[in-house]
């Protein structure tokens, strides 16, 4: 065989490779194509005594495109599409959000997006939720010195705010600041981020927590400065929804934030767009008192 002929021989052979990788699958008439499943996620946006609200997203169709996408749920876990517990989105956008009404009081409930095309069902990552009992308290109603703006899950206790301002120019702190004392976020931990910034701060009475520690609105001797996750709860329930007499202002929190940098700031909430920033301790800020029922 000549080089020649060796040469064409090579090059032929390797457009026969190439043509067969690149070539799809065929079975008789039909083509194979590789496919795969939807990928979903799904949150938790609110829950109440007799209902929730969830929000799915599919963040991938898979591959053939989506036959139906929904959601289901059940009081256990890891519910199916095969559940009568269920609600079909029929848009198919990519997005969707659903309202499960007729849920019962103190029950725990299990709840998964899914999306079914040929390759199979997938389902987004379970969440769980815990239905609160009916409670003799409404949100915005005046009660143990301020207006209700959260109630815990048996229904019989909460947080109250004072129905004014304290002040309208107050600092979290003015001074140095070598500690992160008051670290907490989370609803029920205003108290005691009160009462450790009070006790580093023992001198300072010009503070908001000092301010708020020794206020004796309404007769109550318990007042405290909220939690940025307190803060955020008296915006949604109360200034969203009418309730209460408050200013367009930026709101201080007893939440502390300490940056990369080693430094100390305190969590607040601007009340008119909802946005909550970490602020410099000495700015004047205005507060309001809350105490728990």
């Amino acid at each position: 065989m000549t080089k020649k002929n060796s040469r064409f021989i090579g090059f032929l052979l390797m457009g026969i490779l190439l043509f067969t990788a690149c070539s799809k699958f065929n079975a008789g008439d039909k083509v194979i194509y590789n496919i795969y499943l939807a990928i979903v996620s799904n949150t938790l946006d609110s829950a109440n005594v007799n209902s929730a609200t969830v929000s799915v997203s599919v963040i991938d169709n898979g591959l053939p495109p989506i036959i139906s996408q929904g959601l289901c749920w059940s009081v256990s876990p890891n519910p199916t599409v095969d559940s009568s517990h269920k609600i079909i989105d029929s848009t198919k956008a990519g997005s969707f959000t659903f309202v499960i009404n007729g849920l019962t009081p103190l029950t725990t409930y299990y709840v998964r997006g899914y999306a079914v095309n040929s390759a199979g069902v997938s389902y987004g990552k379970q969440i769980s939720f815990r239905t609160p009992a009916i409670s003799p308290y409404n949100i915005g109603q005046f009660y143990a010195g301020g207006l209700i703006f959260y109630i815990d899950t048996t229904g019989n206790h909460g947080l109250v705010c004072d129905t004014t301002d304290i002040g309208d120019s107050i600092a979290w702190h003015i001074g140095s600041n070598d500690t992160l004392i008051a670290g907490g976020t989370a609803v029920g931990t205003g108290l005691s981020n009160t009462d450790s910034i009070v006790a580093h701060y023992h001198t300072d009475s010009a503070s908001a927590a000092w301010i708020c520690k020794n206020y004796t609105g309404g007769g109550y001797t318990d007042w405290f400065l909220p939690s940025k996750d307190e803060l955020n709860l008296m915006r949604q329930n109360l200034y969203a929804r009418g309730y209460g007499n408050w200013s367009s202002a930026t709101y201080w929190s007893s939440s502390e934030y300490m940056d990369a940098q080693g430094r100390y700031y305190a969590w607040t909430q601007y009340f008119t767009n909802g946005y909550q920033y970490y602020f410099k301790q000495y700015f004047p800020l205005n507060v309001r008192a809350v105490r728990a029922f």
